[in-house]
């Protein structure tokens, strides 16, 4: 007769799911954590380390309700505290976040992860000081560590302090070559000060140790001037998003970011009232952002993205009846008249010459469908061909070429106005929000 497994047979369970988990096998992973927990559901080590993984798929509810469970049987556990943060700053739960990173800093002040992590959510809540002066004590533990010199200098960079963050950056790419935030991060603050040469350089440089490295390709394209490139790579786009899916939302907060509320005014002025009457396309969807106020339209709302991170945030909000990870124009190329509404809030600005995305858009809408999208701006003197690729990495248009554009893609401008999509390092980004009709 087989009797109840022991201790021991459980904790190997859970050593087998952690090592898999460790090698990125999510699915034989929660395999094993469910197993453990079905044989000791108050196993510790089981619940956090599944809440962990809960996170890492998106799905921060699930997370955060196993974490808390491992807490409450042992109020003591560290990394569980330090983890049970790191999922709430992931739902900009800011202050929530500070408490559990200060009780796991009460056990071990010496945690630099914590301290970092503690500055992450400081700076969340506008608390800027405070937490650069946080970021400094998690480097007087580690002076290596690459992520909190790279938070350290997006601090600086945001408190006006540039020479500063340029130093804090510098240290983070030579501690790690091939860290590709503190790259993206130095670069664009050398641009943002007008010093293009030096941004070039050091996309110069990450390129040659990482020559495979679409963004660093793109990025030393972009700073270069290169204008032959018609469209970001879907590597590109993919890889970008995915380092930012954690912090995606927060960062948009910092820089006022109004996109979501203007696509949401433009379909209120050239849509009927909501009453869930209408098949809705978020096309480059995120993190979800647009979802809240698409889904009062929406009989049925897709949202597709290039980026797997950004699905797993938009999949735990619960917002849409389908989610993809899918390239843009192959997919409403293949969705003949399936869509009312279609929303691009910030995405055709990682394609330059629009006219095969807005064939595409076209043909996915239905009769006199509508299609809501923004993009940035740019100068006729600056963009030759109606469109340029800018040192930032994105592509901004004129106004004549996307009329133009639209037109050849069967559609008629209903609206375009100049409008502010955000702040970036305090001044105004512009941009155009364009509602287009598909011709019966």
């Amino acid at each position: 007769m087989t009797g109840t497994p022991s201790a021991s047979t459980v904790s190997s369970i859970v050593a087998m799911a952690v090592g898999l988990h460790r090698q990125a096998h999510l699915e034989e992973a929660e395999e094993l954590y469910r197993r453990a927990l079905g044989i000791a559901p108050d196993h510790v080590d089981a619940l956090h380390f599944f809440g962990v993984l809960q996170h890492q798929r998106g799905d921060d509810q699930a997370a955060q309700d196993l974490i808390r469970a491992a807490l409450r049987r042992a109020p003591d556990y560290v990394d569980a505290r330090i983890n049970l943060g790191n999922v709430l700053k992931g739902m900009a739960r800011f202050e929530e976040a500070e408490r559990s990173y200060r009780m796991a800093l009460e056990s071990r002040p010496d945690s630099a992860d914590a301290h970092n992590n503690l500055a992450c959510v400081l700076r969340g809540q506008g608390r800027v000081e405070e937490a650069i002066a946080s970021f400094e004590q998690a480097l007087g533990l580690a002076p290596e560590h690459t992520d909190a010199l790279t938070n350290l200098g997006n601090a600086l960079k945001f408190a006006g302090r540039f020479e500063e963050s340029l130093t804090a950056y510098r240290r983070a790419v030579e501690v790690d070559p091939r860290h590709c935030e503190a790259h993206l991060s130095l670069g664009r603050a050398l641009y943002s000060l007008g010093r293009l040469e030096e941004a070039e350089i050091v996309y110069g440089k990450w390129l040659e140790v990482e020559p495979d490295n679409p963004i660093a390709a793109h990025m030393y394209a972009a700073c270069k001037g290169e204008q032959t490139l018609e469209r970001c790579s879907d590597a590109f786009v993919q890889q970008s998003f995915d380092a930012f899916a954690d912090s995606f939302d927060a960062v948009l907060t910092r820089l006022q970011y109004r996109v979501p509320e203007l696509v949401s005014q433009a379909i209120e002025a050239a849509m009927p009232p909501p009453a869930g009457q209408w098949n809705v396309l978020d096309a480059g969807c995120g993190t979800g952002l647009c979802g809240p106020r698409l889904r009062p339209y929406a009989r049925r709302l897709v949202g597709i993205d290039l980026s797997p991170g950004m699905i797993h945030k938009a999949r735990a909000l619960d917002l849409y009846e389908e989610l993809q990870v899918r390239e843009l124009t192959e997919f409403m190329q293949q969705q003949p008249g399936q869509f009312d509404l279609i929303i691009a809030a910030d995405t055709l600005c990682y394609f330059g010459a629009l006219l095969p995305v807005l064939q595409a858009a076209a043909a996915a809408l239905s009769p006199e469908g509508t299609l809501v999208f923004t993009l940035e701006r740019a100068e006729e003197e600056s963009a030759a061909e109606g469109w340029r690729l800018n040192p930032h990495g994105r592509f901004s248009h004129t106004r004549p070429f996307v009329s133009a554009a639209l037109g050849q893609a069967g559609l008629s401008v209903c609206d375009m106005r100049l409008e502010t999509l955000r702040m970036e390092v305090h001044q105004p980004v512009e941009g155009l929000l364009v509602t287009a009709r598909k011709r019966a």
